[in-house]
């Protein structure tokens, strides 16, 4: 009898229905795969192995870029890339509001310790409250510098989706649409939503840290 961890390294790490992430959730059972009991995938994959007669070690099965699953540095840039592209919006609004900030505290310093506000103070309350805001101010702008450059890398990325399909899915997740309206809006299955969701998530996921991928291969 095939062990359920069989089932769940064999069937379910090449579902196109299970979300990879802190959990491992399988969107047509709506749980995780480990308090899974039955599936029709996994009656199919034993009877695959009877007729075969032999019970086969579990093998990748994925397409494409299916080697960056075997190598634990592509899943961590994988699943980072995954999350910054759920993030986009996000990250576009706290751009706005990080720039409006420094924009106000600019010349609210300005107005408020005068023209040289950003030069070295000595000791004093006004040297003390100037020097805190300064550090206030470039602690924002690296948030907001590297907020900047991960939404070029994610647009530049975009650039590289040759497919009409898979380029649609990754724009209408940069718009934050759901997933099951956009299974509906391209016209495809669930099943074969994800398929194509998984195949330019990681098409993304190469163009955005490809070359790191590299130097730690």
């Amino acid at each position: 009898m095939i062990s359920k961890d069989i089932f769940m390294e064999a069937v379910c790490e090449v579902c196109p229905a299970t979300c990879w992430g802190k959990k491992a959730h399988c969107q047509v059972h709506d749980k995780h795969v480990g308090k899974i009991d039955s599936c029709p995938e996994w009656d199919k994959y034993t009877r695959d192995q009877e007729a075969k007669g032999q019970q086969k070690t579990v093998t990748a099965r994925k397409e494409g870029f299916a080697w960056l699953s075997e190598q634990a540095p592509i899943v961590d840039f994988l699943q980072k890339a995954e999350e910054e592209i759920r993030d986009y919006n996000y990250m576009q609004i706290e751009i706005v509001r990080i720039q409006r900030f420094l924009r106000e505290a600019g010349e609210g310093m300005v107005s408020q310790y005068g023209m040289d506000a950003g030069m070295p103070k000595g000791k004093g309350t006004n040297g003390d409250k100037t020097h805190a805001e300064v550090v206030r101010r470039e602690r924002k702008w690296k948030r907001l510098q590297n907020l900047q450059d991960k939404i070029e890398r994610i647009n530049n990325a975009v650039e590289t989706i040759p497919g009409e399909q898979e380029r649609l899915v990754v724009e209408a997740l940069l718009d934050g649409d759901k997933n099951n309206l956009i299974a509906k809006e391209i016209g495809v299955s669930r099943q074969r939503y994800y398929e194509i969701k998984r195949s330019a998530v990681m098409k993304m996921a190469w163009a955005m840290y490809g070359d790191q991928v590299q130097q730690t291969g």
